[in-house]
């Protein structure tokens, strides 16, 4: 009986080593910072640990950028003749990140993420916009901040101040 239970217990743990034996940790031999680790079904997927540090480092630093502003969010539509627009904003989504966009058809410039945040955020630094300031300050304001021409045929901007407060200005 003994001998029977011992022969069951082998082969019990022969087969559960040969079936954890074949989950592998492999490493990319070209770049240090890249790790390949196996998901829960099987599926191979790289991670890179040092791109979410550098991403994370990012957001701290356009978060503080704009904590030294008034407003939290920003998004500019200017419409000139010929099919050609100027877009910039910068805001937030749900779970806090940060993005910026930049399209600008007149320079022939497209941004987004933290190219178009560093690229928005001398301008509107720039602006000292607040609850009082009428449209055509504010307007002007924002063309001279952006260097964008005079001569629109169609300009919005909609603002989110720091205590909630949204203002809108359409011309």
């Amino acid at each position: 009986m003994k001998r029977i239970l011992y022969i069951f217990l082998s082969v019990f743990c022969i087969v559960l080593l040969t079936a954890c034996g074949d989950q592998t940790n492999e490493t990319d031999n070209n770049t240090d910072q890249k790790n390949v680790t196996q998901n829960n079904i099987g599926k191979t997927t790289n991670v890179n640990y040092s791109n979410n540090l550098q991403n994370i480092q990012v957001q701290y630093e356009m978060k503080s950028q704009l904590e030294k502003l008034d407003f939290t969010e920003i998004d500019l539509k200017v419409s000139y003749g010929e099919q050609k627009e100027y877009e910039a904003k910068i805001n937030h989504d749900n779970s806090g990140f940060i993005g910026g966009e930049v399209d600008d058809e007149i320079n022939n410039e497209h941004l987004s993420g933290e190219a178009a945040f560093d690229s928005i955020y001398p301008k509107v630094k720039k602006l000292t916009i607040s609850k009082d300031t009428n449209k055509k300050d504010a307007i002007n304001q924002i063309l001279n901040s952006f260097d964008l021409p005079a001569d629109y045929t169609q300009f919005m901007c909609e603002i989110i101040f720091n205590n909630g407060t949204e203002l809108k200005y359409v011309d």
